[in-house]
C-alpha cells in the first residue's frame, strides 16, 4: 500500500555526529534516501551567531550522493543559543544565530527551518517565557519571508521546554506571531506525550503543518520504528487521509557504542531491559536501516 513518496523521508545526521559528514551521506545513499534534514552541528555544518560555513560546498557534496537538503535544522536545545533565554546577551546572540540559520537554509536550497521554544527556566513565569518566544519569532519572520523560508515551530516534551508543550499552546503562539512565514512542525513523540492525535493537529492547523519528526517512542525517546508504543501505521494512514505532502524527518536518538560494532553485539543481551533502550546498541547506519525496513511497505517506489 503506497502512502509515501521516497522523497518525503528525510534522513537526519544528528546521530552521526561522531562520524564524518560524507559517511552520513554515503549511508543515506546506500539506504535509498533522497532527502536530508540537515542538523546544523559541527563537524557536519558550522553555524554560529557570527556566521556559517560555505553552503555551496555542502550542497554540492550532498548532490554528489543524489541527495537534496529541503530541511535545515539549527540546534535549538543543547547548544548555547536557545530561542527563549532570559539573558539579554544570549537573546541577542540567539537572534543572530537563527537569522544565520535562515540565510544558510536558503543557500542550501532548503525551504523549512524547524524551531523549538527552549531556553525558559522552571522558576520563571511561563507567560514571560512565551512573550520572549513571540518576540523572537516576530523578529525572525521578516527575515524568513525575505529568504523564502518557512519557520516550522514544534511542540516539545515538558522535560525539554517549559512552554509550548501542547497543540493549544502552539496555536496561541502562532496566532500571536501572525506571520505566513511561521507555521507548525509536529514531533510525534511530543504529540503523543501530550495525549494528542495527528487528526487533532491537522484538524486545527490543516496545511500549516509543514514538517513532521516521525519516530517511535515510549512515548519519548525518538526510537526506531517498532521499539516504541506509537501507532505509526495508523499515523501514516492519517497523513495520507489529510493529503500531507511534506517531509518526515527521521531524527533518531542513537547513543552508546558508535565506533566498535563488537560492543554492539556484546550488548544485545541487555536489549529490551527497562534500563537500556535498544537504540543505545545500534550503530547509526544500523538504526537507519532497521527504521527504513518498516517504511518500505508504504513507499510508492
Amino acid at each position: 500500500m503506497a502512502l509515501l513518496r521516497r522523497e518525503q523521508l528525510a534522513g537526519v545526521n544528528l546521530h552521526y555526529r561522531l562520524f564524518p559528514f560524507e559517511y552520513f551521506l554515503k549511508t543515506q545513499q546506500a539506504l535509498g534516501i533522497k532527502s536530508v534534514e540537515l542538523w546544523a552541528g559541527a563537524p557536519h555544518f558550522l553555524l554560529g551567531c557570527d556566521g556559517y560555513q560555505d553552503c555551496t560546498q555542502v550542497k554540492e557534496q550532498a548532490k554528489r550522493f543524489g541527495l537534496n537538503i529541503p530541511v535545515f535544522s539549527p540546534e535549538c536545545v543543547t547548544y548555547p543559543f536557545p530561542l527563549c533565554s532570559g539573558n539579554p546577551e544570549v537573546r541577542r546572540m540567539a537572534r543572530d544565530y537563527y537569522a544565520n540559520a535562515i540565510r544558510a537554509a536558503a543557500r542550501l536550497g532548503a525551504a523549512i527551518v524547524p524551531l523549538s521554544c527552549a531556553g525558559g527556566l522552571k522558576d520563571e513565569d511561563p507567560g514571560e517565557v512565551l512573550r520572549r518566544a513571540e518576540d523572537m519569532l516576530g523578529t525572525l519572520a521578516p527575515i524568513a519571508r525575505e529568504e523564502g523560508i518557512t519557520l516550522a515551530v514544534e511542540t516539545l516534551c515538558p522535560d525539554v521546554s517549559v512552554i509550548v508543550n501542547t497543540l493549544p499552546q502552539l496555536l496561541r503562539l502562532l496566532e500571536a506571531v501572525n506571520s505566513p512565514s511561521v507555521k507548525a512542525a509536529a514531533d510525534i513523540c511530543a504529540v503523543r506525550t501530550a495525549g494528542e492525535t495527528l487528526d487533532q493537529w491537522f484538524g486545527a492547523l490543516g496545511d500549516a503543518v509543514v514538517h513532521i519528526h516521525f519516530t517511535d517512542g515510549r512515548p519519548g525517546g525518538r526510537l526506531v520504528w517498532g521499539q516504541g508504543l506509537h501507532p505509526l501505521d495508523d499515523y501514516l494512514q492519517t497523513l495520507d487521509r489529510w493529503g500531507y505532502q511534506g517531509h518526515l524527518g527521521l531524527n533518531l536518538n542513537v547513543r552508546g557504542n558508535w565506533f566498535d560494532p563488537s560492543l554492539v553485539d556484546e550488548a544485545r543481551g541487555f536489549v529490551g531491559t527497562e534500563f537500556v533502550p535498544e537504540n543505545d546498541w545500534f550503530t547509526p547506519a544500523e538504526a537507519d536501516r532497521k527504521n527504513l525496513e518498516a517504511f518500505a511497505r508504504y513507499l510508492a517506489d
